[in-house]
């Protein structure tokens, strides 16, 4: 018997190819947007979003390019003060998870449509979740509103991706796919297309970081992140939840997402074999377990919460933080056993 669900995942329009970021124009007319605000990061960010700014042109009413990580509050404020000075209709987010977080703030606050031009494998453009930090408190907002109405997948942008940041990237991604299979909320949907994502990572992310200029590999990797962005929608439980507490202690979020994984799954995958059952399956692994920390042992990236900057002395206060989440799918998680998880990843 298949247990009782429901799907509700928010629409969205999907292009897909190399060379879209060069349709933006084409997708802002749509929209019917006349002023546009890019979003970006500093740096290589800037300068995507020039770049899409002189693709508008006259659609295009400025870029603000201070997105950073986590999407501090101040921050938050400056962008949508920034969108209101300028008198945006719309705006578009050039860039990873930093840049969609902070056009997610804007349009929290002043209903303007997103379009998102993403570079990395987090798959936040395909959630209505977005995650802000106050202090050392990260605050994780739900809304249909903030999802972007148009993504443009480009491939191309992505060979540039450094091979630390792409590999970080994949592995916060496989965590999405990962969670999807023992989240209580799963569906038939979510589930296929978690397991669908999950081979494509494990394929091709090794071949996107042996070789960054692999076009198949990065073309397949980016399907694989709108993939798991997509079954982020269904909800999330304890990996995801424990990141973002770490996220509000200033841990990098796809490194973090990256070293829990291991962990948690051991813990998670103990008490739901149907997930273990089709992770295995996914993985082409009889201990997924094993098999993600292996996956994570072979990436360029940090192994260790001690090797991002966690202080030792927080495992106590981020499992007494997480445990106050009362998560009970697949298994309930106390704050002994975070803390158990916390030192193992540390």
């Amino acid at each position: 018997m298949i247990a009782a669900f429901i799907h509700d995942v928010p629409p969205q329009r999907v292009v897909f190819a190399s060379g879209a970021s060069g349709r933006v124009g084409e997708e802002a007319d749509r929209l019917g947007l006349k002023r546009a605000l890019v979003v970006a990061t500093p740096g290589s960010g800037a300068r995507l979003g020039a770049r899409l700014a002189d693709l508008l042109g006259s659609r295009a009413v400025g870029l603000h390019a201070k997105a950073v990580i986590h999407v501090p509050r101040d921050v938050a404020e400056a962008g949508v003060a920034a969108a209101r000075e300028l008198k945006a209709d719309g705006i578009v987010s050039a860039g990873g998870g930093s840049a969609i977080g902070l056009a997610k703030a804007i349009a929290r606050e002043t209903g303007l449509p997103i379009i998102a031009v993403p570079t990395t494998y987090s798959g936040s453009e395909a959630t209505p979740i977005l995650g802000m930090t106050d202090g050392e408190r990260k605050v994780t907002v739900r809304d249909n509103r903030i999802v972007p109405r148009t993504i443009l997948y480009d491939p191309d942008l992505t060979l540039a991706l450094p091979v630390a940041v792409s590999a970080a990237s994949g592995m916060n991604g496989i965590a999405h796919c990962v969670e999807a299979l023992w989240i209580a909320e799963r569906t038939p949907v979510t589930e296929a297309l978690a397991t669908d994502a999950l081979r494509r990572f494990a394929k091709f992310l090794p071949r996107v970081v042996a070789d960054g200029a692999d076009r198949q590999a990065r073309e397949q990797c980016l399907v694989a992140a709108w993939l798991a962005g997509v079954v982020l929608c269904a909800g999330t439980a304890l990996h995801h939840k424990l990141a973002h507490v770490l996220g509000g202690l200033g841990m990098p979020h796809a490194e973090t997402h990256a070293i829990i994984l291991p962990h948690v799954a051991r813990f998670n995958l103990a008490a739901a074999p149907e997930s273990r059952e089709r992770l295995a399956l996914a993985l082409s692994a009889s201990d997924p377990a094993a098999a993600l920390e292996k996956m994570l042992h072979g990436l360029p990236i940090p192994q260790k919460l001690r090797e991002v900057g966690f202080d030792q002395g927080k495992i106590g206060l981020v499992a007494e933080e997480a445990a106050k989440l009362v998560i009970v799918d697949p298994r309930k998680a106390g704050t002994e056993d975070i803390r158990a998880v916390l030192t193992n990843a540390y």
